[in-house]
């Protein structure tokens, strides 16, 4: 007999939501960080390769841990390939050259990403709080995107800006296939089978591209792994779900818009992260935008699913 989900108290779910928020939030730094200890691609498959053995660990106590039903292969496909292994390999190779901070915003720019292709794709109209959500984000995006934050005489930082934008559409299209799709087994069921997806064509790309590049070892990189996998990757994503069971859609996609604003004041704590006028008014438009657009009544929310998780 599969077990019934967990269903917590308000206030546990609340504080589990909290925790979450700090993790995902603060993880924009830890990955900055590790990526002066090793290769993206490396730091990708070893992250996701010990995230897959803490949600098999969870699922096998549960005992949940089950083969997918052939009707929820599409969505195990897409969660996979496109968030999850396309999104750290994104995260880690445009956080080598763009800020921390400045990132976890642009990747939360989903929202704003799921009403336009939803008008442009379903022929769906943004209401009218998606519409002032699309106006102040677009608005943002336009003076993260001016001279005076982003150097456009540096190549790199500007396809790594891009690349932090293409992942906030690839996370919105994958959104829209999470609310479209028939769910026949719940989410964190099929998590392990997401995460082994991802790990093979980031184990493949690790070991063909990246071959003997070097990984300092120490305690930094395995406090930094741990936190990626362990932590940032199985618990909290285990934890996401949790708090979505308990609080809804709608109140866990509002009260995960934490996670950009404690990115953006980790980057500024801990890495010291310049924040000038115009990054502080475009930053502000850009999170306003998403939480307009994110707080419409009439549409459901995804769960709760970190992009680079």
């Amino acid at each position: 007999m599969v077990p019934a989900p967990v269903v917590h108290s308000r206030s546990t779910a609340l504080a589990l939501l909290a925790l979450v928020s700090v993790v995902w939030g603060v993880h924009w730094v830890v990955v900055k960080i590790g990526l002066d200890y090793m290769p993206p691609m490396t730091y990708g498959a070893l992250r996701i390769g010990l995230g897959l053995a803490t949600v098999v660990a969870i699922s096998a106590g549960r005992r949940t841990l089950r083969r997918p039903p052939r009707s929820d292969l599409p969505i195990v496909a897409s969660v996979g390939l496109l968030q999850v292994a396309g999104g750290v390999l994104i995260m880690n190779l445009a956080l080598q050259v763009v800020p921390a901070g400045r990132s976890a915003v642009l990747v939360y720019t989903q929202p704003l990403w799921v009403a336009v292709l939803l008008a442009a794709a379903f022929r769906i109209p943004p209401a009218r709080n998606e519409l002032w959500g699309l106006v102040l984000g677009i608005g943002g995006l336009v003076l993260l995107l001016n001279p005076a934050v982003i150097d456009w005489s540096n190549p790199a930082e500007v396809a790594g800006t891009l690349a932090l934008l293409l992942n906030a559409v690839l996370w919105a299209i994958v959104s829209i296939h999470i609310r479209r799709h028939t769910w026949t087994a719940s989410p964190f069921e099929l998590q392990p089978w997401q995460l082994l997806v991802a790990l093979v064509p980031l184990a493949v790309a690790a070991l063909v591209l990246e071959r003997g590049a070097p990984v300092t070892w120490g305690l930094p990189t395995v406090l930094i792994l741990l936190y990626s996998g362990p932590l940032a990757t199985g618990f909290a994503s285990w934890g996401s779900q949790a708090v979505t069971r308990s609080l809804g859609p709608q109140a866990s996609a509002t009260g995960f818009l934490a996670v950009p604003v404690i990115g953006l004041l980790s980057g500024w704590l801990i890495l010291r992260e310049q924040l000038g006028v115009v990054d502080v008014v475009a930053f502000g438009l850009v999170l306003t935008g998403i939480a307009a657009t994110s707080m419409s009544p009439r549409r459901a929310a995804a769960p709760a699913v970190d992009p680079a998780a």
